[in-house]
């Protein structure tokens, strides 16, 4: 993959700074534009979005954070405001190439990764490459291994990829609008969140990402036992909602990281980022707080 360069670039106008109230930064990854934002000063927190989720659904995380951090958030190629790449169907490893390249192009270090949904295993594969770039992980409603257990769940993502499914979210785009609907926002709110994806070729992309997530055992073996082996030492922030529909992964993370915080959330889903964001938020805060304090815990500043 070739460098990033900065790139001018204006954001569209309906995202509004009362709503969205970041600077939009933009690079170029092999001639495609590709939209993140930077924000604050202090210990790096990258946030990966999940499947269909892009920059504006951490808005209030980030808006929050960015007193006491560094947040760090980029819209993946052909998601949010990132233009599509004609080239390549997203797939996990290939998104994981791609956030270990916007890592180096940025100079970031001492990384606390915040991921949810399809976010984990993407940014979990650029902790497996590269432990020593990571001084935490904060996990929410994910997963990091593969799926031979969890049949039910490798049913429903492959499900996504079907050709009906596809067809469907093609021209309705009904994967999306289902999501914006369960999540609490205003009208306004969901106009943006729905805006990336008023095109055919941008609502493809979070249901053939999806569809990925049922495969890749070779992938996800790899990052599972770099978990177990090379970064059982990082310190973890578990937070899942305990009505979490879809990932009822937290006891197997829990047996990775028995040393690991867990906040569940009463009655959050799965999507405890937009459901319980204040409970989130000041549980990032106290935990960070905790491990930044701890004897021998490297320096982040």
């Amino acid at each position: 993959m070739s460098p990033l360069r900065a790139l001018q670039t204006e954001r569209p106008a309906w995202l509004v700074p009362e709503l969205f109230p970041f600077e939009s930064r933009f690079v170029e990854v092999d001639a495609v534009s590709v939209h993140y934002l930077d924000e604050g000063r202090g210990p790096v927190l990258l946030f990966l979005p999940g499947a269909p989720n892009w920059s504006f659904f951490y808005r209030g995380f980030i808006q929050a954070l960015r007193d006491d951090f560094r947040c760090v958030c980029v819209d993946y190629p052909g998601f949010g405001l990132s233009a599509i790449n004609p080239s390549e169907t997203p797939t996990v490893p290939g998104l994981s190439v791609f956030v270990e390249a916007f890592i180096r192009t940025l100079g970031l270090k001492d990384i606390i990764l915040v991921a949810g949904d399809a976010g984990g295993p993407i940014g979990l594969g650029v902790v497996a490459r590269h432990p020593d770039w990571f001084t935490g992980l904060v996990l929410a409603g994910t997963f990091g291994f593969p799926l031979s257990d969890y049949p039910r769940v490798r049913r429903m993502l492959r499900l996504t990829g079907s050709p009906v499914v596809q067809v469907l979210q093609e021209h309705f785009n009904l994967l999306i609008r289902y999501t914006a609907h369960t999540l609490p926002m205003s009208a306004a709110e969901r106009d943006i969140y729905l805006a990336p994806y008023a095109g055919r070729a941008a609502r493809r992309n979070p249901v053939l990402l999806l569809a990925d997530l049922a495969g890749n055992d070779a992938y996800m073996r790899d990052i599972e036992e770099a978990l177990q082996t090379q970064l059982n030492h990082l310190p973890v922030l578990l937070q899942w909602g305990d009505k979490d529909p879809v990932y009822e992964f937290l006891p197997h993370f829990q047996r990775i990281f028995p040393h690991a915080h867990t906040l569940t959330i009463p009655g959050a889903g799965h999507f405890p980022f937009a459901e319980a964001p204040d409970e989130m938020i000041g549980e990032i805060r106290r935990w960070w707080r905790t491990v930044a304090s701890a004897p021998g815990q490297r320096r982040v500043s």
